[in-house]
């Protein structure tokens, strides 16, 4: 059922978007790509693109890469290889600001694709199906997809966008795995690669690391997927007066309160690079480590894609097994620690998917600091 609030988004965006006019052309052996959602959904789908690329019936086509604002200087430095035409869309004003959106819906619509392929496995209604909407394409392709971002009503709507809805397994799948899926199905033959990779270049960094460090990633997405700051300080503390390992701090722009809370309280000596320098230097950080210790946000799957990297991830289970943990198949050097109530369950695998694949409501600070201390141990000895 529409609640009030939906139903005026629904009535302005309708008022919006019909201003827009489609392009009535095609343009043949084009293809837009859409990919809205975080950074680390980018790292685990990237790879792909090089797929349509070097497949034989697709080798010849542009590609134009609809995405995230976040991840653009991230995507032009890796992608540009493949990806002819880059839109980038900031989804906060494309949410709220009317006039934005109209202008980023022209944009995107002002050309004709002959495919437009969203494989993004959990839609959303007023950004994704709305684009794929006022797209012209006789072959749009997409997920049918959960309800974790699209209302029942929603998903009616949008579902009559799409020429295709490719059929997903209802069971929770690795998030590689199912963009993989998605893709095999698209081209119509199986794709070789069994894990995300990055391949980083020579490009320096313009700031001096330690020789010796750790990388702490504080900051998450939502206040829930965040390990205290205080407990962040005790590991810091080990790492530090314990281990000798100099800390490097890292994160984005809403870090920087969870930043300063931490260095009113670590005595040591740190490197703190939260939102002072780009995302490119932050896969160099990754990438020149001993460890990265991260909430469940895009820096592990950085460090995984990045290879050869150890993480230690601390999560309350948001999405259990579908973002963690990593299959063995795909990574090792990848523990991920959870409350309890995950914690004591590991060999009730299925249970876990079934109770927490979608969300969790766990407190990620009833994971014992010790415990994390106690993995941080194992990893530098193995």
């Amino acid at each position: 059922m529409f609640n009030f609030k939906q139903l005026i988004k629904l009535i302005l965006y309708f008022f919006v978007d019909i201003l827009v006019e489609s392009s009535k052309d095609i343009s043949k052996n084009k293809i837009l790509l859409i990919r809205l959602d975080a950074i680390g959904d980018y790292v685990l789908f990237r790879n792909f693109i090089e797929s349509i690329k070097t497949h034989v019936n697709y080798k010849d086509y542009s590609l134009t890469l609809l995405g995230n604002l976040r991840w653009k200087s991230l995507a032009e430095e890796l992608d540009s290889e493949y990806i002819a035409n880059f839109i980038w869309l900031d989804r906060n004003k494309f949410s709220k600001n009317l006039f934005y959106r109209y202008l980023k819906l022209r944009e995107i619509s002002s050309e004709g694709y002959e495919f437009v392929l969203s494989p993004v496995y959990s839609r959303e209604f007023f950004s994704i199906d709305s684009i794929v909407k006022k797209t012209n394409s006789q072959n749009k392709i997409g997920f049918s997809g959960d309800f974790s971002n699209i209302t029942r009503w929603q998903k009616s709507f949008g579902d009559r966008y799409y020429t295709k809805l490719i059929e997903g397994d209802d069971e929770i799948v690795f998030e590689f795995l199912r963009n993989k899926f998605f893709f095999e199905v698209f081209l119509d033959s199986e794709i070789q690669l069994t894990k995300p990779t990055i391949e980083m270049n020579d490009k320096a960094i313009n700031f001096k690391l330690p020789e010796k460090f750790v990388v702490l990633f504080i900051g998450a997405g939502e206040k829930f997927r965040q390990y205290s700051t205080d407990n962040f300080v005790k590991i810091a503390n080990y790492l530090y007066y314990s281990c000798n390992y100099e800390i490097v701090l890292c994160g984005g722009s809403a870090d920087t309160r969870l930043a300063r809370d931490f260095g009113e309280s670590f005595e040591g000596e740190y490197l703190d690079l939260v939102s002072k320098t780009t995302l490119s230097a932050i896969l160099r950080v990754i990438n020149l480590s001993d460890m990265i210790i991260s909430n469940d946000s895009s820096a592990h799957h950085i460090a995984v894609a990045l290879g050869g990297i150890k993480v230690i991830v601390i999560s309350n289970g948001n999405h259990y097994g579908r973002f963690t943990p990593y299959p063995k198949s795909i990574t090792d050097r990848h523990t991920v620690l959870y409350p309890p109530s995950i914690e004591n369950n590991k060999h009730k695998n299925q249970e876990l998917i079934d109770s927490y694949g979608y969300s969790s409501n766990l407190d990620i600070n009833d994971i014992d600091v010790n415990k994390v201390i106690k993995q941080i141990d194992e990893a530098l000895l193995s």
